[in-house]
């Protein structure tokens, strides 16, 4: 049996230290531009958040199942690696929030907008979901100049929205929706994190209405900004690293990075094996000696703990890193395959997502329901007539992690959906957890981070990325790996 230390090399053309997207990505660019890169991930799979579970027989997506379209950087490498995007199928998401009547009800977002943002807020679904008052409001956006959100007020999403277009846009479209794709509130994210480049296109159109405008007919027939996948996003995880391995490059799970330091040489790197930590999420440990390697281009694509630790530990005069991530929700999701024909005519299309409100006020649990088997076809391809997959999740900032069951799971999707299902019409069940894993980015943060990349910049040959370093999602995430490998070469 071959010693799991032969198989690092010594003097690879780059060292890659994560195995999420960022670092996948970060590796290709290097692969594909003749550069070897060595891609060393202390946990024992790829993907990070991209992750691949099995129900009711089902290869389904336990994280991260989107990414948003925005430019060419994440379509152009699922072109380039032969896969398809597709849409999500169904006739779009809903939100189940409170009516202005009183009680809660299921609506369709609104038509024509962006991150719940209206592009005509005089619009028939307007009026129905803001009120009269709440559309003059919003109307004012109009005509109040470009100027008005540029200021620091505007820098977190909530304080942007509400100087362009009025608390009604805020609370009854926006913080629901935002509340239900990143698990933060807007009043944390920064503006330009969440939408880049919204503030810049307000200011160049002359109001926010006319900036949302604008984005959805470049989206032109799109009918969402995000896709998937062919398959499941981790089928974009396998490419990757077939890819990247094609190209010559080496990837290792179970393959840590202990310690860092400059030399004249280059990064020099002490890598070797790891075991999980004490806890599910906690970081890995070694699990043995390492062996030394060193390179003339290092990304680190890690966790900010790990990354933080290794530039620390390095002792880079002048460096001194001033940045702590922001604690995530506790978030869980519950992926139940159940025999139900009564969920055939999709009561609910492709899903919905729950309104946030006071625990003593919330008619569920959940924060959302995906109709997974409806919005992607390929699921309904692997299972049995009349069995669907419903995925729940919980969990909301500044709250307990979630207790979560299969009997809360099927009263949720009985007030959800309408349809009532047995316990015993549940044919398997999976769930994962993911605390802490979407931290809410605030301005000040974001400013702390750039602050840092500043300071790595000049030392030549090394990158940070990954998502606590881009913002949330796969989308930022690309973009950012994409850039910071290239320039590298």
């Amino acid at each position: 049996m071959m010693n799991p230390l032969e198989a690092i090399p010594a003097h690879p053309g780059a060292v890659v230290v994560g195995g999420g997207i960022a670092g996948l990505v970060s590796a290709w660019e290097l692969a594909r531009a003749g550069v070897r890169p060595l891609l060393i991930e202390a946990r024992g799979y790829l993907g990070g958040l991209i992750a691949r579970g099995t129900v009711g027989g089902a290869n389904v997506d336990l994280g991260a199942e989107t990414y948003v379209v925005r430019g060419t950087d994440t379509s152009s490498i699922v072109e380039a690696l032969g896969l398809t995007s597709v849409e999500p199928a169904g006739s779009g998401a809903r939100l189940y929030a409170p009516s202005l009547r009183g009680g809660w009800e299921l609506r369709p977002f609104l038509r024509d907008s962006f991150l719940g943002i209206p592009a005509h807020p005089d619009a028939p679904d307007c009026a129905h979901v803001l009120g009269e008052a709440g559309v003059r409001r919003a109307l004012e956006d109009r005509s109040m100049g470009s100027g008005v959100g540029m200021d620091e007020a505007g820098e977190t999403l909530a304080g942007f929205v509400a100087a362009r277009m009025g608390e009604a846009v805020l609370e009854r479209s926006v913080r629901p929706i935002i509340a239900g794709i990143y698990t933060a509130d807007p009043s944390v994210l920064a503006t330009d994190t969440v939408a880049p480049g919204l503030r810049a296109e307000t200011a160049r159109h002359g109001s926010l209405a006319a900036a949302v405008a604008a984005r959805l007919a470049a989206a032109g027939s799109r009918r969402t900004p995000e896709a998937c996948v062919e398959g499941g996003m981790f089928v974009l995880v396998d490419a990757l690293r077939a890819a990247i391995e094609e190209a010559g490059g080496t990837v290792l799970t179970r393959t840590g990075a202990f310690s860092l330091r400059r030399e004249a040489s280059g990064w020099v790197l002490e890598c070797g094996p790891t075991k999980p930590g004490p806890t599910p999420g906690a970081e890995p440990v070694p699990a043995g000696p390492g062996v030394s390697v060193t390179t003339e281009r290092l990304v680190l694509a890690c966790s900010a703990s790990a990354a933080l630790r290794l530039v620390t530990e390095a002792r880079i005069p002048g460096l001194v890193p001033d940045v702590s991530v922001p604690e995530g929700a506790p978030i869980a999701r519950l992926t139940l395959a159940v025999h139900a024909p009564e969920l055939d005519d999709a009561p609910v299309s492709q899903g919905l997502l729950v309104a946030p409100a006071p625990a003593d006020e919330r008619p569920v649990a959940a924060k959302a329901l995906s109709h997974l088997t409806i919005k992607w076809p390929w699921l309904a391809d692997q299972l049995p007539p009349h069995t669907h997959l419903l995925r729940l999740s919980y969990g909301r900032l500044g709250e307990a992690e979630p207790a979560v069951t299969v009997e809360g799971a099927l009263r949720d999707i009985r007030t959800l959906t309408g349809v009532t299902i047995a316990a015993e019409a549940v044919t398997d069940h999976l769930l994962a957890r993911w605390n802490g894993t979407l931290p809410p980015l605030p301005p000040e943060y974001r400013a702390r981070v750039r602050a840092l990349e500043e300071q790595v910049r000049p030392l030549g040959g090394v990158v940070l990325t990954g998502a606590w370093v881009a913002g949330t999602g796969i989308a930022s995430v690309v973009t950012h790996a994409r850039a910071g490998a290239k320039g590298l070469l």
